[in-house]
């Protein structure tokens, strides 16, 4: 071989050393900006972990002592019952059924739900209170009230602070997501293309039970099947009234987040 091309051979080798070292750079600069961004996020995720945990925690401990302070106001104020009353049996009542209660349902429900929580209580006692009126309990039914409705403020007040908390953070934790519950509510129930293009079509509006047979091209028990693979996951639901079948809010958020990964 010629010198010359020999040159040339070496000349045309660096630079494609040279582009491939180039390549190879911008490969890793972008991979440790990617790992920097996870990075960032595992951190972040984690500190709200924590927030969260922290915030039941004190949550927790916060009503316990407020129901340490309900027990000993009442034991201490509530003194006009009548004979053979049983005082301490109508206070653990108080407690047990009533304020323990009361908060457990404030904790379950919805953030949404939890003025309706809230009015559903008070409308509670006042009707249990209803043969109280003129008797001697009632006096006593005044200091309850009382301990209720502070109760039932700090309940609501915890509620609203882990709201914002839930707001501020991306969501639901890494180490949350469940392996098996992702796979067979998500991955699986998406996995073949009649159930996305159902899923896909219920985005844009309800959908009857033959609209959706119409889209995927299935009738009878292949359609059904499929469908209910939808519903199973709580992708999907069926209106009782109408007969409609419509997306879940829980779909929804799914098709967005395919979405976001088709448009990346």
């Amino acid at each position: 071989m010629r010198k010359d091309r020999i040159e040339e051979r070496i000349t045309g080798i660096e630079k494609d050393m040279k582009e491939l070292r180039s390549e190879i750079r911008q490969e890793l600069r972008s991979m440790i900006d990617e790992l920097k961004e996870f990075q960032a996020l595992m951190i972040e995720d984690r500190i709200s972990e924590v927030q969260e945990t922290t915030s039941r925690q004190y949550c927790q401990i916060a009503y316990d002592s407020a129901l340490a302070q309900a027990r000993a106001t009442m034991q201490q104020r509530m003194n006009n019952c009548p004979p053979g009353a049983e005082k301490d049996e109508c206070i653990e009542h108080l407690m047990e059924k009533h304020l323990r209660a009361g908060l457990d349902e404030i904790e379950c429900a919805r953030p949404e739900d939890v003025p309706k929580a809230v009015q559903g209580i008070l409308d509670r006692d006042a009707r249990e209170r209803a043969n109280d009126i003129g008797t001697k309990c009632e006096t006593c039914m005044m200091v309850y009230d009382g301990e209720r409705d502070r109760l039932l403020a700090m309940g609501q007040k915890f509620v609203r602070y882990r709201q914002s908390l839930a707001q501020a953070r991306p969501g639901l934790f890494f180490s949350q997501l469940p392996d098996d519950l992702a796979v067979s509510e998500i991955v699986e129930p998406l996995s073949h293309k009649a159930r996305f293009a159902m899923l896909k079509s219920l985005t844009s509006g309800d959908r009857s039970y033959k609209d959706l047979g119409e889209i995927t091209g299935y009738t009878g028990g292949h359609l059904l099947y499929h469908l209910n693979k939808l519903t199973d996951a709580g992708l999907v639901q069926k209106d009782g009234d109408t007969g409609q079948y419509r997306i879940t809010e829980k779909g929804t958020g799914v098709m967005e987040i395919v979405k976001r990964m088709y448009a990346c």
